[in-house]
């Protein structure tokens, strides 16, 4: 008698952490946000026009700036708000399905799709949250400036003397 066999693949995404973020205790807003395309969490982007009820349409970031300032346990880097300019934090709880395949409950699993309204923090100076490497241009060094974002990515600037050992 032949089994019947499943081949999937997962592709991994950027995750983030915003446990330092004054927004998680409601000192700054919460937004809810319609992407115009599929965005990781830990990713940056703007507040856009008005949508609807309590919905604003998706903005690329025009100013942020940040310096990495420590490495997690988790692998994560610790990302230190210096201007936030009008940046705000993609950062959407994944609900796991507990009985799926191991690789499919990770979190690096899992992304916001276009058209899907999240939950974005505002960001205010001396904030701090969590992203993987994912979520920047390049894997930072600890000590990299963060000196804005592109492609919904942080962009850094690795400090000098950096050896490529984080």
């Amino acid at each position: 008698m032949a089994y019947m066999s499943v081949n999937f693949s997962v592709s991994e995404h950027a995750t983030a952490l915003p446990s330092n973020v004054l927004a998680q205790d409601y000192g700054a807003h919460i937004f809810n946000i319609k992407l115009s395309t599929n965005t990781d969490n830990g990713n940056l982007i703007a507040v856009g026009d008005w949508d609807s009820f309590d919905v604003f349409k998706e903005a690329a970031v025009t100013s942020f700036e940040g310096e990495v300032v420590q490495k997690m346990p988790n692998g994560n880097y610790l990302v230190l708000v210096k201007t936030p300019g009008d940046a705000v934090l993609v950062y959407q709880k994944p609900l796991t399905p507990y009985e799926s395949p191991r690789e499919l409950t990770n979190e690096s699993a899992f992304y916001n799709k276009a058209g899907d309204i999240v939950r974005c923090y505002e960001l205010r100076k001396w904030d701090r949250f969590e992203a993987s490497a994912l979520a920047f241009s390049e894997e930072p060094e600890i000590g990299a400036t963060i000196t804005g974002v592109s492609n919904k990515k942080m962009t850094v600037s690795q400090p000098e003397g950096a050896t490529g050992e984080t």
